[in-house]
C-alpha cells in the first residue's frame, strides 16, 4: 500500500517527531543547516519556483484523477469534485458520503479516445484546464507567505505548461506499455471492479464495485481501459495536507510518494521534479528514492520490494532510473536512518552537537547526470551564511547580560532566548464558559483565588487526536490546566492559550505543582543577532486590511521570532540588516507547539546595538 498510517495506540513518536528523507539529506549536507531549519526553525526565502513545482504536480495529478471515459476534453476544472476524506486522511464510506465520480455517466463510444494520439490530445487539453487554477492557488499561497521573495510576474506560464505536458507524456508512455501488455495481470481484476486498499484516486470510493467497473469492456484492452488500469497512485488533491504518508511500522520515519505505478504487478515509485536536475539537489533525489524503496519494503511486512525507481525531470524532459537497493542495502539504509533519528529526534540536540561541517558540492548536468563538481563551496550559497560561524557569523555571545539603552538611566537586563518558557500548569475553578462550537467550549474564564484569567482554546485536539478539553466544562468545576501558554491581551489581561501541547482536565491530583497567576512574568527583554526580517499582510474578516512585521532573532542559547503589528514598530526596524545585534525590550511571549515567539507591542522597544560590518577589504 502506498499509504501506511500510524497506529495511534502504539505510536510513541508522534507526527511531529519523525525522520524524513528531506531531513536526512539536509543533515548529511550540513549538520548546522539542519539545526537552523529544524530546531531553530529558520525559514529560507520562499521564491516562486518553490510554489510553481507544486502547481505543476497538482495539475498533473488532477488530470490523472480524471478519466477519458467519463470526462470530455472541454469540461471545466470541477468535472470531478472533491473526494470525502476525514481529517486524518482516511477515506469516508460511500454509505454515508457521496463520492464525486459516482454520479458520472460513461461517455458515448464515439466520444472516447481510441488511440494514443487521441488520448494525448485529451490529456493535454485537460492540463490546459487544470494548470491555471493550480498556479493561481500557489500564487495566493506565495503572497501570504511571510518569507516570500522574488516576483511572481517572472513565472513563465508557458514553461510550466510544457513541464505538465512532459509529465503527462511520460505517463502516456506507461499507458502504452499497459495497452501493449493487454492490461497486464490486473486487467480482469479491474474489470470485475476489485479495488486496492488504497486505489489510485479517481473520485470513486475505496470499496469495490458491486457490478464491475463502469468502464469495463470485453476482449483486448481499450486505450480508455489502459488509462484506468495504468493510473498510478498519487496524493489525491482532495485529501488533507500531509495525511497520505507511508509511516514506518515503528513510527520513526515517514515519506510521501509522488507516483506509484502498480498495474504490472511490481510497484514502481516515481519522484516528480519540475526542474532541470542540474544542481547539487539531484544527488539528494537519488538518496530519497532509495529511502523510499526501504520504506515500501518495511511497510509491506518485508515481503515486497519495488521493481523500479524513477526521477522525472520535467524541466529537461527525461527519466532517470535509479538502481533498486538490495534487501541488505535497504537494511543498511534503515539502520542508518534509525541511528539518525535517535541522534536528532529522540531528544533535541544542542547547537554544538550540529557543527557547521558542509559536505562538498556535487555536480550534475540536466537530467541529473553526474558531472564535475562546481568550484563554489556549499557555504557560498547558504541562506544562513551571515549568521553561521562558517560564514560571517559566530556562535559566541555578542551582547552582555545587560545593556545600556539610549535615554535610559539604568542598564536593561537581557534574558537568554534559550531560557524563555511561556508555559505553566495552573489549577483553579471555571468561572464562566462561553462560545461553544461542536460542543467544545473555546473561551472560558479561570478563577484562582481573587484573580482571573481568560482561557482560549486554539486547538481542540492534541497530536494523538485526543481532546485538549478533557473535562465537562461547567461553571464551578475544579480544573487543572496543563502546559498553558501565558500571554497578555491588549487590555493587559492574562490569557491562557491552549494549543496541541495543552490539556484541561479535572483537578484530581493535589501533588501536581500549580503556577500562581500573578507570579507570571508578563514582559521580557531579549537580544541577539538578526537572522532575517519579514512582513505579512491581508484582509481580516471585518474587511479591514492588516499588516504585521517581524524578525528572527538568535543569541548564543537559542532563537525565536519577534512579531507585532506594523504600526507598533519604531523607526529602527526600517534600518535593520541581517547580522545586526539588537535588543528588544518589554516584549511578551507566545507559542505554538514547540515554537516560541515574542510579541512586540506599542510599549516594546527595538534598539540596534551593533551594526553588521559590510565593508570589504
Amino acid at each position: 500500500m502506498p499509504v501506511h498510517l500510524a497506529k495511534s495506540e502504539v505510536d510513541t513518536v508522534g507526527p511531529y517527531n519523525r525522520m524524513s528523507a528531506s531531513q536526512a539529506n539536509t543533515y548529511l549536507a550540513c549538520p548546522r543547516l539542519w539545526f537552523y531549519q529544524k530546531v531553530y526553525r529558520f525559514k529560507m526565502p520562499q521564491i516562486p519556483v518553490l510554489f510553481v513545482g507544486r502547481a505543476v504536480e497538482e495539475a498533473i495529478c488532477n488530470v490523472l484523477r480524471e478519466s477519458p471515459g467519463f470526462v470530455v476534453a472541454s469540461a471545466g476544472q470541477y468535472a470531478i469534485g472533491s473526494s470525502p476524506y476525514g481529517e486524518d486522511g482516511t477515506p469516508l464510506p460511500r454509505a454515508d458520503f457521496v463520492w464525486p465520480s459516482m454520479g458520472l455517466m460513461p461517455l458515448f463510444p464515439n466520444e472516447v479516445p481510441k488511440s494514443k494520439d487521441e488520448l494525448e490530445a485529451w490529456a493535454l487539453e485537460r492540463c490546459r484546464v487544470h494548470l491555471p487554477p493550480a498556479l493561481e492557488r500557489m500564487r495566493l499561497e506565495w503572497e501570504k507567505d511571510e518569507r516570500k521573495a522574488g516576483e511572481w510576474s517572472e513565472v513563465d506560464v508557458d514553461r510550466c505548461q510544457a513541464m505538465v505536458e512532459s509529465g503527462l507524456r511520460f505517463h502516456l508512455d506507461e499507458v502504452e506499455r499497459c495497452f501493449d501488455a493487454d492490461g497486464g495481470p490486473s486487467k480482469e481484476s479491474w474489470r470485475r471492479g476489485d479495488r486496492a486498499t488504497w486505489p489510485a484516486p479517481d473520485g470513486f470510493p475505496h470499496e469495490p464495485f458491486s457490478d464491475g467497473h463502469p468502464l469495463r469492456g470485453e476482449g483486448p484492452v481499450s486505450w480508455a481501459e489502459a488509462w484506468e488500469i495504468a493510473r498510478p497512485w498519487f496524493v489525491d488533491p482532495s485529501a488533507p495536507k500531509f495525511t497520505m504518508n507511508a509511516i514506518h511500522p515503528e513510527h520513526w520515519f515517514q515519506g510521501e510518494y509522488d507516483l506509484v505505478y502498480r498495474w504490472s504487478g511490481t510497484p514502481v515509485i516515481v519522484d516528480i521534479k519540475a526542474s532541470l536536475g542540474a544542481n547539487d539537489r539531484s544527488g539528494d533525489y537519488v538518496e530519497q528514492l532509495k529511502m523510499y524503496a526501504m520504506l515500501w519494503y518495511v511497510t509491506h511486512e518485508r515481503k515486497e520490494t519495488v521493481g523500479g525507481l524513477q526521477i522525472w525531470y520535467l524541466g529537461h524532459p527525461s527519466i532517470k532510473s535509479i538502481a533498486v537497493p538490495s534487501v541488505d542495502e535497504m537494511q543498511e539504509i534503515e539502520d542508518e536512518m534509525k541511528a539518525l533519528w535517535e541522534e536528532l529526534k529522540e531528544s533535541t540536540p544542542l547547537l554544538d552537537d550540529c557543527p557547521p561541517e558542509p559536505r562538498p558540492m556535487r555536480g550534475f548536468s540536466p537530467g541529473g547526470i553526474p558531472t564535475d563538481p562546481p568550484q563554489e563551496a556549499r557555504c557560498d550559497r547558504c541562506d544562513w551564511r551571515s549568521v553561521c560561524p562558517s560564514g560571517e557569523g559566530t556562535d559566541e555571545q555578542r551582547l552582555s547580560s545587560s545593556v545600556q539603552l539610549p535615554g535610559s538611566n539604568q542598564r536593561t537586563p537581557l534574558q537568554q532566548i534559550g531560557t524563555l518558557n511561556p508555559r505553566a500548569t495552573v489549577r483553579g475553578e471555571l468561572f464562566s464558559v462561553g462560545y461553544v462550537r461542536d460542543n467544545i467550549p473555546l473561551k472560558m474564564t479561570l478563577k484562582q483565588g481573587a484573580n482571573t484569567a481568560h482561557i482560549q482554546v486554539v486547538a481542540t485536539a492534541n497530536a494523538d487526536g485526543e481532546p485538549t478539553v478533557a473535562v465537562p466544562a461547567m461553571k464551578g468545576t475544579k480544573v487543572l490546566l496543563r502546559d498553558a501558554i501565558f500571554s497578555i491581551n491588549w487590555k493587559g489581561e492574562i490569557v491562557l492559550k491552549m494549543d496541541p501541547f495543552s490539556r484541561l482536565e479535572a483537578d484530581e491530583d493535589p501533588d501536581v505543582e500549580s503556577f500562581d497567576l500573578f507570579d507570571f512574568q508578563a514582559k521580557h527583554n531579549v537580544g541577539g543577532t538578526v537572522v532575517y526580517t519579514y512582513e505579512k499582510s491581508g484582509v481580516g474578516k471585518n474587511g479591514k486590511a492588516w499588516s504585521r512585521k517581524g524578525l528572527m532573532l538568535m543569541d548564543h542559547t537559542g532563537a525565536c521570532k519577534v512579531e507585532g503589528w506594523a504600526d507598533d514598530w519604531n523607526s529602527q526596524y526600517a534600518m535593520l540588516e541581517v547580522g545586526d545585534a539588537v535588543v528588544l525590550a518589554n516584549v511578551g511571549l507566545d507559542a505554538w507547539a514547540s515554537e516560541i515567539r515574542c510579541d512586540y507591542s506599542r510599549k516594546s522597544r527595538l534598539q540596534i546595538i551593533e551594526r553588521v560590518d559590510r565593508s570589504t577589504a
